[in-house]
């Protein structure tokens, strides 16, 4: 079915439409819903199960290409309240969807070696760099901007090894790890808030390791909240493990690689974002030793 006999077949008469992103706002007599391509119902079925009810309800089937739910007019809240706001959020998620599964040794194994390997190619990525620009008669200014940083970005892959190195001595032993159905693309875009709060675009949720969410937070979020602040959120509803703790720590602390840019403007652009990401883990870094000892919450 396209939209149009979609929007037949649940007598939605529309008056007008709006484009948003991915989906389309349609008008109605009485009220706006968002018509927009499926995503995995089994998902949704999945989280009203485990009781997780915060995310907007469909009124079209399964079997449907496309689905229909009611437009939620998410109400203006400073940023900062809607990241802590989503970080909660998220935390109840992980809360109503956990379990413990037996660890497969080789895919632990393979994680490690992974994360290790992207550590080592991203450091000899920046040596490389570093030789090169040394080189030059000349320097720009996004080159000159990259090499009076380089060894902040050098701590960084270090560190984030040493926590790996840390977690793969606890985790290689375990025989269960938990799992949780992650959302996969968290952004305070994505946190509509009214009566209640509610997550939308659930196109790239999975089972996984819990802490892929908060990674994935903090990236997107990095100049809004500190991860100590973060986790401190988090952990009023979901305690961390240690090892969880590692290997969270150990893939935020590698630094963004550094793309090319066609623009001097750009690249320059590119550069201080690279160096405000490292600096702001620098910064924190003797904040995350305290925490990762810390005594945990209570549930």
């Amino acid at each position: 079915m396209n939209k149009k006999e979609i929007l037949n077949k649940y007598h939605i008469k529309v008056k007008s439409y709006k484009k948003l992103r991915n989906a389309d706002i349609v008008k109605t007599d009485d009220k706006y819903w968002v018509i927009k391509k499926a995503n995995n119902h089994n998902i949704y079925e999945y989280l009203r199960n485990r009781n997780f009810h915060n995310f907007p309800h469909a009124i079209t089937e399964s079997q449907d290409d496309y689905e229909i739910v009611e437009y939620i007019d998410s109400i203006k809240i400073p940023e900062e309240q809607q990241i802590e706001d989503l970080i909660y959020l998220v935390s109840i998620l992980h809360t109503k969807t956990t379990f413990y599964k037996t660890i497969d040794t080789d895919y632990i194994k393979e994680l490690y070696e992974e994360t290790l390997k992207k550590q080592e190619h991203l450091y000899y990525y920046y040596l490389g760099l570093q030789d090169m620009i040394e080189s030059e008669v000349y320097m720009s200014p996004s080159h000159y901007l990259l090499i009076r940083n380089i060894s902040n970005i050098y701590k960084c892959i270090y560190q984030s090894k040493e926590y790996l190195e840390e977690w793969y001595h606890l985790i290689k032993d375990q025989k269960k790890i938990r799992y949780a159905m992650t959302h996969g693309n968290l952004d305070k875009s994505h946190l509509l808030e009214n009566n209640e709060m509610y997550l939308i675009s659930w196109n790239k949720a999975r089972v996984n390791i819990p802490i892929y969410d908060l990674v994935n937070l903090y990236v997107n979020n990095y100049h809004k909240i500190d991860i100590v602040d973060l986790l401190n959120i988090y952990e009023m509803k979901y305690q961390l493990s240690k090892e969880e703790k590692y290997l969270f720590f150990s893939i935020v602390m590698i630094p963004p690689k550094l793309e090319i840019q066609n623009t001097e403007y750009l690249q320059v652009k590119e550069v201080f974002e690279i160096v405000e990401y490292v600096d702001k883990l620098k910064a924190t870094y003797i904040n995350l030793e305290n925490y990762k000892n810390s005594v945990p919450y209570e549930n």
